[in-house]
């Protein structure tokens, strides 16, 4: 039938007209017009995860009877953002007099908590579309009346560990005040939970909060994972800030290794996020079937029926926390009576952190008129030494033994001295670190004059986190921020990479923002200690221990006397004496106890490697061994009264009355010894110590010609005798 001009359009409403003599067949299609008015409906409790019967309806008008609906549900939750999920059975309007219930076509409406990713506190709104033609959909959006509310609390809350706190019964506000969150505090996680949610498997992943635009950071990212409800799980739950760190065993904390924390710009804070995710457990996996009988060939089992997937729920990210962000405040190098010397601190690391560092020497070289460039300090040492040893000659005057130590510590030997450049670390505790790098009064004399003659010596230092084997690099600007990356900063500490400064984006360190000049303290080098040649160095760290374990907790003069008494006495024309030809024969035949002391191991330690020595004596080992070194090369300008004897006061009086049998008498008998004769002594304590007040007295020979010692010549023959008497 063709339109008229009078015949309204298809959409139109209205009568229908047609031309006279219209003989065709007219099908008129009707339907009801529904009026559904919803309403708010009494909810029926939220009793669980899967069977929740809802109620929607409302009041209607022209519904005769069930009509098939479609429903959409409009879920909102302070855990995720508005989301449309389709209800998965089939629904029908049922009319009840003037008003309306969506019901399905087995019975109620009913939801799942799982199908529709109910968490958090939220409403279901709703979207029903009759199925009957000519009528419309009508919409409830989450939070209006008729919407439906549910309260499934997930949420994670972020406080200070108690086992942190100096007292447990701290308040939170006090806690919050008191003790601040920083980059390393360690972090009790606070489940908040509907008890709807008990025994489900939660897993939380903990991360810094990405750049907008941009993933969040797997290198950087916790994972949690605990049943809900379980009894065993809160004690387990800590994080520490900025950390790949979790609970492990009753008091281990795991994976103790920073994170990538932190964006690429620069920031006064970092921020973190959490995703939480809902799982039920796996289902039981199914037996597998028999073996199929019969043909004996067909021996291989069928594959085993796929698991069933795992209903999970996910929420949105959340603000986690915001914390101050760690910054480099001091770095710094400096010379202190010829010790080089590298301090530097932090802010805003929690006093808990302990940062491994390692810190490198570097030297200036000019280079051109105004330019330089930048060399470790271990290899230009080296270079310089070993130029020397090709162009130039020492004309230092030398005895027999002293010019054999010299041409035996040849430059390659800087090697094992300077080795320790290459891993020098330190430990970032309560947010500071002072570290020791090198002592240049170690250096054997003619290395002194030869870096002596090197102008302007300036040294730097760097600094890089520590790397560990299986952890990502993480950038040091990263890490700990520093004023050279600030907008318009014209202070602070330049980005360092291999041995040149870069940009801050390609830095894995930063450098000193200052320099020393070691010229001025090499000049005053030139006179060091002796050296000690290879073969001597087992009988020296004997001597050097002894002399520790007897007297380290005495005074300097205390330490010459004692040294000075063990040399006095070799091959000496007194008793045994005479047949000790070396301190090693003296030290372990006249009486000397002090080598099995326990200082005399912190004297063998700090020999062995003086950075990684004992704390406890570290000073006194220094000043100790340039003391007693000339003594020991009888290279001192004198013999200290020729002191042979010693005791101490207190020592003795303790053995005596711990065994008076054997110890008759607060004194020594060597003390009152052959009075009148050759042997007699006399007490020269004042001379050695001065105004000292040591618990020591010590003796010389009132007679030492008549005691002296044995001559090169009487020492030689006494050595040929031995060789040939064996």
């Amino acid at each position: 039938m063709e339109q008229t001009q009078d015949t309204p359009a298809p959409e139109s409403h209205g009568d229908c007209q047609f031309p006279l003599g219209y003989d065709g067949v007219v099908r008129i299609r009707a339907a009801p017009h529904l009026v559904l008015t919803p309403r708010p409906q009494q909810q029926p409790i939220l009793m669980g995860l899967s069977d929740w019967q809802v109620q929607v309806g409302g009041t209607c008008e022209n519904l005769a009877g069930n009509v098939p609906c479609r429903l959409e549900w409009l879920v909102r939750s302070d855990s995720f953002a508005e989301k449309r999920v389709s209800h998965r059975r089939e629904t029908f309007l049922v009319p009840a007099g003037k008003s309306f219930q969506v019901r399905e076509k087995d019975g109620p409406l009913k939801v799942s908590v799982f199908e529709l990713g109910l968490m958090g506190t939220g409403s279901l709104g709703f979207r029903v579309e009759p199925l009957l033609f000519g009528n419309q959909p009508f919409e409830v959006k989450p939070g209006e009346d008729a919407s439906i509310p549910f309260d499934l609390v997930a949420r994670i809350g972020f406080g200070l560990a108690p086992a942190e706190l100096t007292y447990s019964w701290l308040p939170d506000f006090i806690e919050r005040n008191v003790r601040s969150q920083l980059v390393g505090s360690v972090i009790q996680l606070k489940p908040d939970f509907s008890p709807l949610f008990n025994g489900l498997d939660a897993t939380l992943d903990i991360y810094p909060t990405p750049l907008e635009g941009l993933q969040p950071d797997k290198n950087a990212t916790v994972r949690i994972e605990w049943e809900i409800g379980h009894p065993e799980s809160p004690p387990k739950l800590l994080w520490r800030i900025g950390y790949l760190a979790v609970k492990g065993g009753q008091d281990e904390v795991l994976a103790n290794r920073p994170a990538a924390i932190g964006a690429m710009e620069s920031s006064e804070t970092l921020s973190f996020q959490y995703n939480l995710r809902l799982s039920k457990k796996p289902p039981a996996a199914p037996a597998p079937p028999p073996a199929p009988q019969g043909k004996k060939g067909n021996k291989k089992p069928p594959p085993p029926p796929p698991a069933p997937p795992v209903e999970r729920m996910n929420a949105d990210p959340r603000h986690a926390l915001t914390v101050p962000r760690p910054r480099l405040k001091t770095f710094s190098v400096g010379l202190e009576d010829s010790k080089l010397m590298v301090r530097g601190g932090f802010e805003n690391f929690s006093d808990s952190v302990v940062l491994d560092l390692t810190v490198k020497p570097y030297v200036r070289v000019a280079q051109g008129e105004e330019g330089w460039r930048v060399e470790e300090m271990d290899d230009h040492f080296r270079n310089l030494l070993e130029n020397s040893r090709k162009q130039a000659s020492y004309t230092l005057q030398h005895t027999e033994k002293q010019f054999a130590a010299v041409n035996v510590c040849l430059p390659e030997d800087v090697l094992i001295l300077l080795a320790e450049f290459e891993t020098v670390s330190v430990s970032l505790e309560k947010g500071a670190f002072e570290r020791e790098l090198f002592d240049l009064k170690r250096l054997p004399p003619h290395y002194v004059q030869v870096l002596k003659q090197a102008e302007g010596l300036q040294v730097l230092a760097t600094m890089k986190p520590t790397p560990v084997s299986g952890t990502r690099e993480v950038p040091f600007w990263a890490l700990a921020d520093y004023e050279a990356s600030e907008p318009k900063g014209t202070t602070g500490f330049p980005a360092f990479e291999g041995g040149s400064f870069v940009s801050r984006v390609f830095a894995t360190g930063v450098s000193t923002d200052n320099t020393v000049d070691l010229s001025g303290t090499v000049a005053r080098l030139v006179s060091p200690m002796p050296v000690v040649p290879p073969e001597l160095q087992e009988e020296f760290e004997l001597f050097v221990s002894t002399i520790c374990g007897e007297a380290i907790g005495e005074s300097e003069a205390s330490w010459r006397g004692v040294a000075h008494t063990i040399m006095n006495r070799v091959a000496r024309k007194y008793e045994i004496w005479e047949e000790c030809l070396t301190p090693t024969e003296i030290i372990k035949r006249t009486g000397f106890n002090g080598w099995n002391h326990p200082n005399a191991e912190t004297a063998r330690a700090y020999l062995k490697s003086p950075m990684n020595g004992s704390l406890t004596y570290r000073n006194q080992m220094a000043k100790l061994l340039s003391i007693v070194t000339p003594i020991y090369m009888r290279m001192a300008a004198d013999n200290c009264w020729d002191v042979v004897f010693f005791y101490s006061p207190e020592a003795q009086k303790a053995l005596r009355k711990k065994d008076p049998e054997k110890y008759k008498s607060d004194i020594p008998a060597f003390v009152d010894q052959d009075k009148g004769g050759k042997k007699e002594l006399v007490e020269i304590t004042s001379k050695v110590l001065g105004q000292e007040k040591d618990d020591f007295k010590f003796y010389n020979f009132k007679r030492p010609e008549q005691n002296r010692r044995l001559t090169t010549d009487e020492i030689e023959q006494a050595k040929a005798a031995r060789v040939k008497k064996k």
